[in-house]
């Protein structure tokens, strides 16, 4: 049971629907690709793989193949502390509208190799490109931005929620393709998306857009809502638990003492 909570299987039978499928593509210059619908999260969970299978045109040979995911946007900020007299005092900060929870990138080569960097910015493969700037911060200095989203995105990449993955797409023999991309154990639930797009000299030639839910199943379910439908409730049981443990240990160690 503990492969369910791992990985994301494609759907099998759609990437052999498309078998037939490259000849067309070829023709037409577009691709098709299947996901499952789901990961399901519990208690066990530690990551998910997600697996994408589906075709692209085989000629020209140049073609390149980029899946992007990406997880829900929550409001989001950045902070620098600043050094004064040997001191660390205040904190300038950054603050974002929406950020992806989770963003990975897969590809079968660089990034800096498929496209220039404006045109990946455009399409959105790029973490910074994702940030939406909080409007009363949009008077900080653009090279200060810039490199607290920086600063930002390789926070989240430490922490492997903004991936990159060069060697992420494999091509196939008959115009299939694979893509892998890893999820960690702190992936939000929520709606998620993947797009694979197709690029040649550096220009997107399609794009294909599927959807997929992150959900919490189980007791975890039961919490999950509960604590965002109730917050306040939440907060005081939970302090309540607490004091309950506390009493509880300090009577438990007490009547061990005694004896």
């Amino acid at each position: 049971m503990t492969g369910l909570f791992r990985i994301i299987l494609a759907v099998l039978a759609c990437a052999l629907a498309w078998v037939g499928a490259p000849a067309r593509a070829q023709n037409r210059g577009r691709s098709a690709a299947g996901i499952d619908e789901a990961v399901l999260v519990t208690s066990s969970f530690n990551g998910a793989r997600v697996t994408i299978f589906g075709t692209a045109p085989t000629s020209p040979s140049d073609l390149d193949v980029v899946v992007l995911v990406r997880g829900p946007d929550r409001p989001a900020w950045i902070g620098e502390r600043q050094r004064f007299f040997g001191l660390w005092l205040g904190q300038k900060r950054l603050r974002f509208d929406a950020a992806p929870t989770y963003f990975g990138v897969a590809s079968a080569k660089p990034l800096g190799q498929v496209a220039a960097p404006d045109t990946l910015a455009l399409y959105g493969l790029t973490p910074e490109s994702q940030l939406a700037v909080q409007a009363g911060d949009t008077g900080m200095e653009p090279e200060e931005r810039d490199r607290l989203m920086r600063e930002y995105a390789r926070l989240r990449a430490r922490e492997g929620l903004y991936v990159a993955d060069a060697a992420g797409v494999q091509r196939l023999p008959g115009g299939l393709f694979r893509a892998d991309l890893q999820m960690p154990d702190t992936t939000a639930p929520g709606l998620y998306t993947a797009k694979v797009m197709v690029f040649r000299n550096g220009r997107q030639l399609d794009s294909t857009l599927m959807t997929l839910v992150v959900s919490k199943i189980g007791l975890e379910r039961v919490l999950y809502r509960f604590a965002r439908n109730s917050p306040a409730l939440h907060a005081l049981l939970g302090v309540a638990l607490a004091l309950g443990a506390g009493f509880v240990a300090s009577r438990v160690l007490r009547r061990v003492s005694v004896t």
